[in-house]
């Protein structure tokens, strides 16, 4: 029978590795489960890269918690400063993921170190058992702490091995990370309306009447859904890339989207045509994707609780300017009746997102205007 205080650990030889006692054991198990706690936060983030409901894992208490304070940091800042503050968060944010990552390990396997100290010369006290375990993470091999006993050395091999996969899987992760963000930023560029004025939805539609008409605009929207497929994907897989920032001055990915679904809910609400098209799958498929946005990190499960309401001024100079462009309009009171319904259904969330990032709220493009005169 085991003794109340004391548990006897024997390798496979039948000879005793030591006697631990009861605060030993706890410490080992305590490591073992910090050790697994983060090694599972980095596998779902960097390889099953499956969206997880929880908010207590690593990396959501991590991205809440950096980039509150980097947010109020950032509130304080001068406005010239304020964007170029915020464009640095995302990348530093991978390197502090991947610090945070590390720390839980080795910690997690000092603490198991320290519990098996009487296995390792040398080791001490729990700073000892920390040493060690760092040594062993990241496959030094100093030799001036040595594991004695079957049991030490393979766990020494499974803690390299568990350093040498972190550091491969992050090396690894990049290249996606980088190119989803980079195929987002590049649909920005098209946002282009050939003025030196910020884009808006009306300047958007009239861009594309002036590319071919009704047909044009079609070409745009179905354009602009399979960006929005692409960003929900991506960013559902990698919910950090959400926090990055544009390259360029005065855009951002989330202005823009809010450029084209507002585009995307006047067509539909005030164009006489069917309610199929590439409109309302680019309006259904954005509006699914800033529902799931509250899921991701730094924004958890905030509750939208409305957005301004809809200015039946400014719609109404909006419906003028479509019936100028020849486009075949709906009543203008069932299309304002219906523009407020869309804006509603994804309005909310689109503004506590944009408040909670501090989102430039213009998307501007070109900073000089096209002018070409012809000489007489």
């Amino acid at each position: 029978m085991w003794d109340v205080d004391e548990i006897a650990l024997t390798t496979e030889s039948g000879g005793d590795l030591d006697t631990l006692g009861v605060v030993e054991v706890l410490a080992v198990l305590a490591g073992l489960a910090l050790v697994l706690i983060a090694a599972g936060d980095a596998v779902s983030t960097l390889v099953t890269t499956r969206r997880r409901r929880g908010r207590h894992w690593p990396t959501p208490i991590y991205y809440r918690l950096t980039w509150r304070a980097w947010r109020a940091v950032g509130r304080r800042a001068e406005p010239a400063l304020r964007e170029g503050f915020f464009g640095v968060y995302g990348p530093l944010s991978l390197l502090g993921l991947l610090v945070m990552w590390v720390v839980l390990l080795v910690a997690g396997w000092g603490a198991v170190w320290w519990g098996l100290r009487s296995a390792v010369t040398g080791v001490d006290g729990y700073l000892d058992a920390v040493y060690f375990a760092g040594v062993g993470f990241f496959t030094v091999g100093f030799g001036d702490l040595v594991p004695t006993g079957g049991l030490a050395r393979l766990l020494v091999l499974v803690e390299a091995f568990m350093g040498l996969v972190t550091m491969a899987l992050v090396i690894g992760y990049l290249p996606t990370l980088y190119g989803a963000y980079s195929r987002r930023e590049l649909q920005l560029l098209a946002l282009d309306d050939l003025s030196d004025e910020p884009t808006t939805a009306i300047t958007f539609l009239e861009a594309g009447f002036a590319n071919g008409g009704t047909q044009g605009v079609a070409a745009a929207f179905a354009e602009w859904e399979r960006w929005c497929d692409d960003v929900f994907d991506t960013h559902t897989a990698y919910p950090m890339l959400a926090m990055f920032r544009s390259r360029q001055p005065g855009q951002h990915w989330l202005t823009a989207l809010g450029v084209v679904m507002d585009a995307a809910a006047i067509t539909l609400a005030t164009v006489d045509a069917p309610k199929a098209g590439p409109a309302a799958r680019l309006w259904r498929r954005s509006t699914r994707m800033l529902h799931n946005f509250r899921q991701l990190p730094a924004i958890g499960a905030r509750a939208a609780e409305g957005g301004p309401p809809a200015d039946e001024a400014s719609f109404q100079a909006v419906y003028q300017r479509l019936a100028g462009l020849g486009a075949p309009l709906q009543p203008y009171e069932q299309a304002w009746g219906d523009y407020r319904r869309l804006r509603a259904a994804y309005l909310p969330e689109l503004v506590a997102a944009t408040e909670l990032l501090l989102v430039p709220m213009e998307f501007r493009h070109h900073t000089s205007r096209l002018d070409i005169t012809r000489s007489s």
